[in-house]
């Protein structure tokens, strides 16, 4: 069994505000923000004895082993951010949000979770662009620790949290007042969910594991796949959000119609059938057939109960002609389906391959994972599977870009 061991800690998440509509204006501009980010982010994160957990999309979760590290780092951090902002033209400045919480967390395979996690990554957005938010126990313990002052943001309720919380503003002077976004508030509360989600799978393995003594080596690949799949599923949502704010106002307001139940639009040429996902095969299995077995053995059992039971001779006609005939019947149509199905699945990865080169051909011969799943409507892990086939056999070239991102180039489409 893995080691895991519980300790409090000084819970920190920062968040760069507005990434999506940064990205949106200028992904290459974006980038080099996000580097410069890094550059005097991460240097004061180790000089105060803080610990990246993980790095949520355009933001970070650290651990810091007492408070006073915690708050001073984030001071230091608005500090050199605000420094660098006033050097620098308006349209290359960017903000940082910061939350902070005291809490219990559990250590495990270099993970950290518990629900302090929670708390801290849901206080977050409360904060003010260039403004640090933290709740009442980090202002008990800490607010004679440091000399900036703390200010009442009242009591807010957070979602998943039971109890309402009472939330405090440290004083930086750096704070600016936020623009209403709607649509960059949903996305945070997407993200919330992803950070709830992730939170219950983890302790659901925990607590299994500890119930047997054991970790399986499946179980901890799993895990791995799926902070892999969370991380994905992130960069699709900041895709999304990208791809929505760049509509006019017309497009949204067709889409809408659609949600709402207008006529489906036509599909771009990209678009290529694929077979259904392997998980549906039972499914689509069980709706042939099954009602005319279900007839049959009900109708069998009613009037075989009268003929060799009762003794009614009659009846061993409408027992063949009402209930063997119809489950023969049923079962026949339920195999010639499964039959389909099974087909359907053993050639559903020659489909993907191919919607892929069509797809690489359309983006110049080079995808990723979360173009692949997105453009052809397929899960990303079976994306992941089919990418990493083609890379296996020779077919597919696989590189990191600068930024991090996996890249795979056909070599035969780009050419």
């Amino acid at each position: 069994m893995s080691e895991s061991s519980a300790q409090l800690a000084a819970i920190v998440f920062t968040d760069i505000v507005g990434y999506s509509r940064l990205m949106e204006e200028d992904e290459g501009r974006t980038i080099q923000l996000l580097r410069e980010h890094n550059g005097i982010v991460l240097p004061l994160i180790e000089s105060h004895g803080g610990e990246i957990v993980d790095a949520i999309g355009d933001g970070l979760f650290l651990l810091f082993p007492t408070l006073r590290q915690a708050i001073l780092c984030s001071i230091s951090v608005q500090t050199a951010v605000a420094a660098r902002n006033t050097e620098c033209p308006e349209r290359e400045r960017f903000l940082l949000r910061i939350g902070i919480h005291l809490g219990e967390i559990v250590r495990d395979e270099g993970r950290a979770f518990g629900n302090g996690v929670n708390i801290a990554a849901r206080i977050q957005p409360y904060a003010r662009p260039g403004g640090i938010c933290v709740t009442e126990d980090v202002y008990r313990h800490a607010a004679n620790a440091v000399t900036h002052e703390f200010r009442p943001l009242g009591r807010k309720h957070l979602k998943n949290i039971r109890r309402e919380m009472t939330l405090y503003e440290v004083t930086t002077g750096h704070e600016t007042e936020a623009a209403n976004d709607s649509s960059h508030a949903e996305f945070d509360r997407i993200k919330q969910r992803m950070l709830q989600e992730r939170e219950d799978i983890f302790r659901t393995r925990r607590e299994r594991s500890e119930t047997k003594h054991e970790t399986d080596l499946g179980e901890r690949l799993g895990s791995q796949i799926e902070n892999t799949v969370f991380s994905l599923v992130e960069r699709v949502m900041d895709t999304a959000v990208q791809k929505w704010e760049s509509l006019p106002d017309e497009a949204k307001q067709a889409a809408q119609a659609h949600v709402s139940g207008a006529p489906r639009a036509r599909h771009s040429k990209s678009d290529i059938r694929i077979p259904p996902e392997p998980e549906s095969l039972f499914k689509d299995v069980a709706g042939g057939g099954s009602s005319d077995v279900s007839f049959g053995l009900l109708a069998g059992i009613a009037f075989g109960i009268g003929y060799f039971v009762f003794s009614h001779g009659w009846m061993i006609y409408p027992f063949v002609l009402l209930g063997v005939l119809p489950v023969t019947s049923g079962i026949v149509k339920m195999l010639k389906r499964l039959h389909v199905q099974l087909k359907r699945r053993r050639e559903r990865p020659a489909y993907i391959e191919q919607a892929l080169l069509q797809l690489a051909g359309e983006l110049g011969g080079t995808l990723t994972v979360v173009q692949v799943g997105s453009r052809l409507r397929i899960p990303l892990d079976e994306a992941q599977t089919t990418l990493d086939s083609m890379t296996a056999r020779g077919y597919v070239v696989q590189t990191c870009s600068a930024d991090g991102i996996i890249e795979y180039h056909f070599p035969s489409v780009s050419s």
